[in-house]
């Protein structure tokens, strides 16, 4: 299967923004593109266009975040801290 690209620019406002930035953040997602691509992941699968194998293809797939754990919960203190 060929695989394609194609670039995609959207523009959120209010509500949508506001949880896009969270999101980032406090670390779950480092972009608004992996957030965006895991959502549409996720979205498919609940359609049922994706299945479980193919799910798992797809997750193993993105690139990983090359944090520890420790890492990440140290990050999150240092944010918290900040505010």
């Amino acid at each position: 299967m060929e695989e394609k690209e194609f670039a995609l620019t959207i523009k959120f406002k209010g509500v949508e923004s506001k949880l896009l930035e969270e999101a980032i953040r406090n670390g779950l997602f480092s972009t608004k593109s992996e957030l965006i691509r895991a959502a549409l992941i996720h979205y498919f699968i609940e359609l049922g266009l994706l299945g479980r194998e193919q799910r798992w293809k797809e997750i193993q797939s993105f690139p990983k975040r090359k944090v520890t754990p420790e890492q990440l919960a140290k990050e999150l203190n240092e944010l918290e801290d900040e505010v």
